[in-house]
C-alpha cells in the first residue's frame, strides 16, 4: 500500500484546482456522451486478446423508467478502464495491492460486465452491482462471455453449453435505499472488500450523494475490521474511472468525496494509453480518511 501511495505522487488537496486541471489545462472534456453504440442489439469489443458479443437493451436505454436507464449500454470508459486492469504493469497488481486472494466490488456495473470479467482472472472474487432492472441482462453477458463458454465451431459460430464455473457475484445494489451493512453481511462480505470499482457513475448531481455514502459505508466495514480484529489488513482502495463531461459535477463529486475520503489522481506513468492526459478521461484513488 504505502509503495503504491508513493508512486501516486501528490494528493489532491484542492478542489478547484483538480478540477482545472483535468477539465481545462489538458482540455480533456469532451461533448460526446461515451455510449458505444447505443442503438445495437449486441456489440462486439476486444479486450486485451478477449473476444466479447455483448448484448444491449436499446429499448430500456430509450424509456422513461424512474431511477435511470444509463446501465442498459456500454460505456467507452468501461472499455478503456477494462484494459487498464488486464495491463500487465497495472499498479494495483505489481505492487500487490491486489493479488489471486482479493475481492473486489463494482458500483454501477450496467449490462456489459467487461470489467468483472477482466478482473475476474486476477482477483479471487468479484462483486458484480446494480439496480435490479440491468442484472438479467448483465448476468447473461457475464456468463456468456466467461472463457469456457465461448467455444467456436468449424464455421466460427459460437456453441451454447453450460455455464462453467464463475468466481463473479452478480447482486442487486442501490445507492440511494440499499442497506449497505446488512447487504455487506448477508454476502459474505461483513469484513469488507479489497476494491470498490467505479466507472463512469458520476454524470448526475443527484446521484453525489448517494454514491459518496455507499463508498464510505463499504470502506467502513474493513475499517471497523482493522480496528477490532486485523490491524494489518489492508484498507479498501476505491478506484474511480469517468469520462470528464462536466465540470461543475466532476466538482461537487470530489468535494464530497474528499469529505470522507482522502485522494489520488493517477499519473500518466501508471496507466494504459485510453487513460491518459488527453484521453477524456481521468482515474483516481480514494482511501477513507482515519477518524
Amino acid at each position: 500500500m504505502d509503495e503504491l501511495m508513493a508512486a501516486l505522487v501528490d494528493e489532491v488537496e484542492d478542489v478547484d484546482e483538480e478540477t482545472f486541471h483535468v477539465f481545462f489545462q489538458n482540455h480533456s472534456s469532451t461533448q460526446d456522451l461515451g455510449m458505444l453504440d447505443p442503438r445495437a442489439e449486441e456489440v462486439e469489443l476486444a479486450i486485451n486478446g478477449r473476444d466479447f458479443t455483448i448484448k444491449q437493451s436499446p429499448g430500456v436505454l430509450q424509456s422513461k423508467r424512474e431511477g435511470g436507464t444509463t446501465g442498459a449500454a456500454v460505456w467507452r470508459a468501461c472499455l478503456v478502464f477494462a484494459e487498464w486492469l488486464a495491463w500487465a504493469k497495472n499498479p494495483l497488481f505489481s505492487s500487490d495491492l491486489l493479488t489471486s486472494e482479493s475481492v473486489t466490488l463494482e458500483l454501477g456495473s450496467g449490462i456489459s460486465g467487461v470489467v468483472p470479467l477482466i478482473a475476474s482472472p486476477r482477483v479471487g472474487r468479484v462483486v458484480a452491482t446494480d439496480q435490479q432492472y440491468a442484472l438479467k441482462l448483465l448476468q447473461e453477458n457475464i456468463t456468456n462471455n466467461l472463457p469456457a463458454a465461448r467455444p467456436k465451431s468449424p464455421k466460427g459460430h459460437t456453441k451454447q453449453q453450460h455455464a462453467p464455473p464463475s468466481n463473479i457475484d452478480v447482486l442487486a445494489l442501490d445507492w440511494e435505499t440499499s442497506d449497505i451493512p446488512a447487504f455487506l453481511s448477508t454476502q459474505g462480505l461483513r469484513d469488507g472488500v479489497d476494491a470498490v470499482l467505479m466507472c463512469d457513475c458520476i454524470y448526475n448531481y443527484a446521484l453525489i450523494k448517494p454514491l459518496v455514502q455507499t463508498c464510505v459505508e463499504i470502506c467502513r466495514a474493513r475499517s471497523t475490521r482493522q480496528s477490532n480484529i486485523d490491524e494489518k489488513s489492508k484498507p479498501t482502495i476505491c478506484l474511480i474511472a469517468q469520462q470528464l463531461r462536466q465540470p461543475d459535477v466532476f466538482e461537487q463529486w470530489l468535494q464530497a468525496f474528499m469529505a470522507s475520503l482522502r485522494v489520488w489522481r493517477v499519473p500518466d506513468g501508471m496507466l494504459t494509453n485510453g487513460l491518459k492526459e488527453g484521453s477524456g478521461y481521468v482515474v483516481h484513488v480514494g482511501l477513507l480518511r482515519d477518524k
